[in-house]
């Protein structure tokens, strides 16, 4: 083998070999092409001595050259990139982070190093309010020309995602499976859209399946990537928790969002705020720490939900306004809007129906409607 890739790609794919192993390996020989080349036995005893498990027949049977090139040559078929540390195209970010990955798996395209980034994150078991904030900061730190990079994950990450898209923006996914694989399902067009006009990014191969003990890795990678670290919603005890650390650890800003004091799913972000992460109530908050500049009136004029909800209600026809303003992010009844209103329920349908039809409302759930920021 004359490509250095393929050793790189070899010494990340042999079976029972961790990165801590990989790390020791390369401080002793060198480089993946040293080490593919070193004697069987001595490699197997060195990770005895270092007390790995590598079975001697399966390390052997992986330095198997036409496997290894025909293994390689299948991800570039299926648009994977596997790039690793000295490879030109590997992250700035991720160099000087405690235990880099050795190899990473690609699909899309990386974030200029010399762009500022933020990880949008949360719990998975988020309110409409806590996905909706998601959505609308990734929207508008994308708008300011922030790279927004989360974990393609159900409810805060997803939404994340979606609103760094609609600014038309480029947004990265961390996966903590394999490159290929699409976890959660319901985000399948968003994984397809991402894999097209922003990146997707993985330490594991194609064809690995989602599992617990592949998360706290990725999550380290999610806080790598970024510049700082934005936590939307989390409960007290959460593993949102786990990259907050390893933010911490990397040092990177944490910021969190406030929320009611007895909501349960605010708690872990005021205590956060509490501890001494930066509050958030809109985008200026994070672009004055991490680029060091003001956002000006044309960029910020009124906190995200006063400025979305005044440019809608301008648009209304009195009646549609008034069934509107009852509305608010977290979702309403129909039956209290049509209290609130006084206004006939055929009359409330009505306006509920076009509002919706033109994408200024949601209803996530049966008969329950929010505004759409």
């Amino acid at each position: 083998m004359n490509n250095e890739d393929l050793y790189w790609y070899w010494l990340c794919n042999i079976p029972r070999l961790g990165r801590k192993l990989i790390g020791k390996l390369l401080e002793e020989y060198g480089t993946p092409k040293v080490i593919f080349y070193e004697n069987d036995n001595d490699i197997y005893n060195f990770v005895k001595m270092n007390n790995g498990r590598l079975h001697l027949e399966d390390y052997s049977s992986s330095k198997n050259e036409e496997s290894i090139i025909y293994s390689y040559e299948r991800l570039k078929s299926l648009g994977v990139s596997f790039i690793h540390p000295c490879h030109k195209d590997y992250p700035d970010r991720l160099k000087n982070i405690p235990d880099a990955p050795y190899g990473l798996y690609v699909k899309g395209s990386l974030p200029d190093n010399e762009s500022k980034s933020v990880a949008i994150i949360g719990s998975r078991n988020s309110t409409h309010y806590g996905r909706e904030m998601g959505r609308v900061f990734g929207r508008e730190l994308a708008k300011c020309g922030i790279v927004v990079v989360s974990g393609l994950a159900r409810g805060i990450d997803g939404m994340a995602h979606r609103g760094a898209i609609e600014a038309g923006s480029y947004t990265l996914g961390v996966l903590g499976c394999g490159i290929d694989v699409v976890y959660p399902q319901e985000n399948y067009e968003l994984f397809i859209e991402m894999e097209k006009t922003g990146g997707i990014i993985s330490e594991s191969n194609i064809g690995v399946k989602p599992d617990v003990r592949l998360f706290p890795q990725r999550n380290r990678l999610i806080s790598g990537m970024a510049d700082g670290i934005l936590v939307i919603e989390a409960k007290e005890k959460s593993g949102t928790f786990i990259t907050v650390d390893q933010g911490l650890e990397q040092g990177r800003e944490i910021f969190a969002l406030p929320g009611r004091i007895l909501d349960e799913n605010s708690r872990g972000c005021n205590n956060l705020i509490k501890m001494g992460a930066h509050l958030v109530t809109d985008v200026s908050d994070i672009i004055e720490i991490l680029c060091g500049r003001t956002l000006d009136d044309k960029e910020v004029l009124e906190p995200v939900e006063m400025r979305n909800v005044q440019y809608v209600k301008n648009l209304l026809a009195p009646t549609e306004k008034m069934v509107y303003s009852v509305l608010s992010v977290e979702p309403k009844y129909i039956d209290d809007i049509i209290t609130e209103t006084k206004l006939s329920p055929d009359e409330v349908c009505m306006h509920l129906n076009k509002l919706f039809m033109a994408g200024y409302i949601d209803e996530p759930a049966r008969n329950y409607y929010s505004v759409r920021l």
